[in-house]
């Protein structure tokens, strides 16, 4: 299934250049989107894309941008619906089937603190789940959109200039009837490494980033409700 996706929006990138903008925004903000992310293979797709634009197919710049704004749109929508619709998403779908879900990642944020919004978008387990963890926890807007805008500044290009660089060596020292090559190579790079990420334990960033563990609820304007029940 993740095969057939990926080769699918492969497919569509090759075939229809202008739309790689659509398409890298939709996969940064689907991959950012709460629970949702969980299911997108949004690196082998933008690694594609990003060899699509070292290939000159597309504008690199251009896939960069969308991927960022993509980024910080998904995290923000995340965001917003946490706060909007805390009481809801606490004792509905699914957070109510799965509260092991929301309990890790408020633990993550008191750990971390702001820092956590940043860290969640490098790291499985809690990736999906932070950014409106942070909105049922009321953190701070101004904390959260500084972390998400940083976070998403760098999140865009780790994930496509890789791409990018495959497909400009593939002009530069394949013969050109083998740059087809390139975006194939590409996809199948970019679901190893998806594969391979999700397989890392919450907070393995963290700790080789050896941030704090004590203090880092700042952000929060008031502490999280108890559990119903507790």
């Amino acid at each position: 299934m993740l095969h057939d996706a990926v080769v699918a929006v492969g497919a569509l990138v090759e075939a229809h250049p202008g739309l790689t903008w659509l398409v890298a925004f939709l996969v940064a903000a689907g991959e950012s989107f709460v629970v949702v992310g969980a299911l997108v293979p949004g690196t082998p797709i933008l690694v594609a894309i990003g060899a699509a634009g070292g290939l000159g197919h597309v504008s690199l710049t251009g896939v960069v941008a969308a991927a960022v704004v993509g980024a910080v749109f998904g995290d923000g929508l995340s965001f917003w619906i946490g706060r909007r619709y805390r009481e809801r998403l606490v004792r509905g779908w699914p957070f109510a089937q799965r509260p092991d879900l929301l309990a890790r990642a408020e633990a993550f944020i008191h750990r971390y603190g702001v820092a956590a919004v940043a860290i969640a978008r490098f790291t499985p387990g809690v990736r999906a789940v932070v950014p409106v963890a942070a909105g049922i926890l009321r953190m701070r807007p101004p904390g959260f959109s500084t972390a998400n805008i940083a976070s998403a500044l760098v999140w865009a290009p780790v994930h496509i200039l890789p791409g990018a660089l495959l497909g400009f060596l593939a002009t530069l020292h394949l013969p050109d009837d083998l740059d087809e090559w390139a975006l194939p190579a590409a996809l199948l790079a970019g679901a190893a490494l998806w594969l391979l990420w999700r397989r890392l334990p919450a907070g393995s960033l963290a700790r080789f980033l050896r941030l704090p563990a004590e203090g880092g609820a700042g952000g929060l304007s008031r502490p999280p409700d108890p559990p119903p029940g507790s």
